[in-house]
């Protein structure tokens, strides 16, 4: 018995994870795990975000070709980020949300021509992240 619960302690977070990836419910932060289909143009390229949430926020934009230019934003801050290289399909470039030791809070993929708006609103005990990402 006590075998089976340390397993399922174990087990615990990467259920959570795995559940969080593939869900598509609005109370779950989003994970976008594949890039739109085709082949992006190589050119320089900037896009403004802008953070509406009640707290700063960190995170990145990323392209393709594995440019990449890291941002932290206070709140109400707007910033805007240029990088040079290979763009995903449909034009688009990874944006990537992330706490304070770099991982993964929130991504997509959204048009470099359009501005990117952060929200955050708390749902219990945790923040549940949202940006405008378009493609």
């Amino acid at each position: 018995m006590k075998q089976l619960y340390w397993l399922l302690i174990g087990l615990c977070p990467l259920v959570l994870l795995i559940g969080c990836d593939e869900a598509e419910t609005i109370s779950l932060n989003k994970r976008e795990m594949q890039p739109p289909k085709g082949q992006g143009a190589t050119k320089e390229i900037c896009t403004v975000i802008r953070n509406y949430a009640p707290f700063s926020v960190t995170g990145r934009v990323q392209l393709k070709s594995r440019e990449r230019k890291n941002f932290r934003l206070a709140r109400n801050e707007s910033k805007k980020v240029c990088l040079k290289g290979m763009l995903y399909g449909g034009d688009t470039i990874s944006f990537v949300l992330t706490n304070y030791l770099t991982l993964p809070l929130f991504s997509c993929y959204s048009r470099w021509d359009r501005s990117i708006d952060v929200y955050a609103r708390k749902q219990g005990d945790s923040w549940v992240y949202r940006a405008t990402c378009r493609k």
